[in-house]
């Protein structure tokens, strides 16, 4: 029991610090979006364009189809029944694509409302984002845009199934991530040099499973083939650095956030992580 309620409130703390997935509350808001067709931004970016086409056409399952529509060709989709995917850089990022960017700063996938696509998005338009990574090159789009794309598929599957809006909240899509409980018995890839341990701290034991460093190339074969580990990357925005571990079949197993210098995977986070299997 006393493990239970340290999981929950250290889940609950570190949500009502910054992070967000779902922007909307009440039930009948996501109806709304499901009713409406989604318009996938293109950009003047080809690796980008290509990427999320593919990504959408395989994976998105929730809402009444799909176009795809440059950025610059949005008038006729101007309309109360279209709702729009597009990327969002944060401020700090190293993405050199000229992409889309938000009022609440936010680095990945976001999808907007509000009959009307603006390149950067009010908050009041806002439902829902996919956290990604700050530092994507041409080779990285089809990798991360693929676990975008599943996250924000799988977020909206989940949280239309609850009743009163309780599904729709952040704490409840954390607290129960994974749904696959299994997944936490896979192996935790990390990029290199992304774990932040001092003295004797042992990763695998603080984890209480296998922790493997992998090269950005290994961790983009991992998502694209649907291995079985679970991959940790970071997303930094203005409030903070987001810490984010997915399965490779964009599953959210871990989400916490933290100051804007410590993105990398701490002790405190291995220990939420294993928290988390032995509930």
């Amino acid at each position: 029991m006393r493990k239970s309620l340290l999981i929950i409130s250290f889940l609950l703390f570190t949500l009502q610090s910054f992070a967000q997935i779902g922007f909307k509350k009440k039930p009948d808001e996501l109806q709304q979006f499901k009713d409406t067709r989604l318009v996938v931004v293109l950009f003047q970016d080809s690796a980008y364009n290509a990427s999320i086409i593919e990504a959408v056409e395989k994976y998105w399952t929730f809402n009444g189809g799909f176009s795809f529509v440059y950025d610059s060709a949005m008038k006729a989709y101007n309309k109360p029944e279209f709702s729009y995917l597009f990327f969002s850089k944060s401020k700090g990022t190293k993405i050199k694509a000229k992409l889309g960017s938000s009022e609440v700063d936010f680095n990945g996938l976001i999808i907007t409302g509000g009959g009307k696509f603006k390149k950067k998005a009010l908050e009041a338009d806002l439902i829902a984002g996919a956290f990604c990574s700050n530092d994507i090159d041409t080779s990285d789009w089809r990798a991360e845009l693929k676990r975008g794309v599943q996250l924000l598929n799988n977020y909206f599957n989940t949280a239309i199934e609850g009743e009163d809006g309780k599904s729709m909240s952040n704490a409840y899509i954390i607290k129960n991530a994974p749904a696959n409980k299994s997944l936490l018995n896979n192996t935790l890839g990390v990029p290199l040099r992304s774990l932040d341990l001092k003295g004797k701290e042992d990763g695998a034991q603080l984890w209480g499973g296998e922790i493997e460093e992998l090269e950005v190339e290994e961790i983009q074969r991992a998502i694209l083939t649907e291995s079985n580990q679970l991959i940790f990357f970071y997303s930094k925005d203005e409030r903070g650095c987001n810490k984010v571990v997915t399965s490779t079949a964009g599953e959210l197993v871990y989400l916490a956030n933290d100051a804007p210098e410590k993105c990398k995977l701490s002790a405190k986070d291995l220990k939420a992580l294993n928290l988390k299997r032995t509930e």
